[in-house]
C-alpha cells in the first residue's frame, strides 16, 4: 500500500452472512451453502482505498486481485438479506467482471466506488462530470 493511501474499507463478508448461514445449516439441504458461508468468511478480504481497489482471497492469500480506479468501467450492487449487506460487481475495461460477494455498507462501497472511478477518467475535470 503507498504511503498516502487512504483506506475507506477494509474487511471481509458481513458477519450476519455466516451467521444466517450457520443457522440454517441444521438443515442438511442448506449445509452446502453454510461450508461456502465460513469459507467466505475466512478466506476473503476486501479493501478499497483512496488509489485502487484490492481483493485477498486463498488459504495462505495467495489470490490477490489489484487494480486502479481507472480500470473501472461501471458497477453494480445487489442487496442480501433484507438489505443488510450485499454483493458488488464491478466491471473493468478489459471486460473483467470482478464480483465482491457479502459486503457490509455496500451501497456506501458502490457510490465510494463510482466517485473515483469517475475522477480517475482522463479529462475528466470533477468528479462525477458525464456527457461534458
Amino acid at each position: 500500500m503507498m504511503a498516502k493511501e487512504q483506506v475507506f474499507f477494509d474487511g471481509g463478508p458481513h458477519w450476519g452472512d455466516l451467521a444466517v448461514n450457520l443457522v440454517f445449516g441444521i438443515s442438511v439441504l442448506w449445509l452446502p451453502l453454510t461450508v461456502a458461508a465460513v469459507a467466505r468468511g475466512l478466506l476473503a478480504r476486501y479493501r478499497f482505498t483512496d488509489q485502487r481497489v484490492t481483493i485477498i482471497g486463498g488459504l495462505s492469500g495467495e489470490d490477490r486481485r489489484d487494480f486502479s480506479y481507472k480500470d473501472v468501467k461501471d458497477v453494480k450492487y445487489v442487496p442480501r438479506f433484507l438489505g443488510d449487506w450485499g454483493d458488488l460487481v464491478i466491471s473493468l475495461n478489459n471486460g473483467d467482471q470482478i464480483e465482491c460477494q457479502r459486503i457490509p455498507k455496500h451501497k456506501e462501497i458502490a457510490a465510494f466506488v463510482e466517485k473515483q472511478a469517475a475522477a480517475a477518467k482522463p479529462g475528466n475535470v470533477a468528479a462525477g462530470a458525464k456527457g461534458q
